[in-house]
């Protein structure tokens, strides 16, 4: 009897250890999204109340709950920040910024995200994720580019250099858009995969700093084994609504979890 009763139990825990696992296996890849601000606050990631997400967190959120693809994590306010840990960094598959200013998190924080990337997780860099961590080198290298200045805030005109790519696939061979649009300093296309560029007939180039008129709005680049997308635009709530704004995101984000 207590042989039966022995041989059921390792039954069950094999059944138990294969279910886990399954439903392991299964469960969607988390995205780690930082918005903490410790420079310039944007509209966009500034929360209502301290537990109503802002406009960039829900349509994130919403995205996850639609697509079914990913689950989101958030991390705010400055306490979320000093309890950021390492462990919790690398229990995601892909991380989010859209923060300003020089984040004030712990270095070994900071290098598991940049671990994370390399050893074969995504990122993702909304806006001004450009505008942080002048300081650390390899987060330029990650990045692809820093912000240098915003020399329009208009409508514009935006060319897809890569239709076929998941970020762009549904906005067509060009499209016109209202929002703050960058330029970078240590930026050049020959470590990066440019998405999309401003048509430089829709602006008055007298503004911007680039003699060759080339200024990209979105990319994409490799960091060690990992994917990195960034793309510029997400200045006003108007384009978080937006429909086209919404699928480059999301497109973005699925590549960066390494869908095709």
């Amino acid at each position: 009897m207590r042989q039966r009763r022995r041989a059921l139990g390792l039954l069950v825990a094999a059944v138990t250890f294969v279910l886990a696992t399954a439903l392991a296996r299964s469960a969607p890849p988390r995205l780690l999204m930082l918005t903490y601000s410790a420079g310039f606050e944007h509209e966009v990631v500034r929360r209502p109340t301290a537990s109503e997400l802002s406009t960039a967190e829900r349509v994130v959120a919403e995205l996850a709950r639609r697509s079914g693809r990913f689950e989101v994590s958030h991390v705010f306010t400055r306490e979320d920040l000093d309890r950021l840990t390492a462990a919790a960094v690398r229990a995601h598959r892909a991380v989010l910024f859209f923060p300003t200013g020089e984040l004030p998190i712990a270095t070994e924080v900071r290098q598991a995200i940049l671990q994370t990337v390399r050893d074969g997780g995504g990122f993702i860099g909304i806006h001004s994720a450009t505008d942080t961590w002048y300081s650390v080198e390899e987060y330029g290298k990650l990045l692809g580019g820093y912000f240098d200045k915003h020399p329009w805030h208009q409508r514009v005109r935006i060319i897809v250099e890569d239709p076929a790519h998941p970020a762009t696939r549904n906005l067509g061979d060009a499209f016109e858009i209202t929002d703050e649009i960058y330029q970078f300093r240590n930026w050049s296309r020959q470590r990066v995969h440019v998405l999309l560029r401003l048509d430089p007939r829709s602006v008055d180039l007298g503004r911007g700093g680039r003699g060759d008129g080339d200024y990209a709005v979105a990319w994409t680049t490799r960091y060690g084994r990992g994917r990195v997308f960034y793309t510029a635009l997400g200045h006003e709530a108007a384009v978080w609504a937006d429909e086209r704004f919404q699928a480059h995101l999301l497109g973005g984000i699925e590549w960066a979890f390494g869908s095709p």
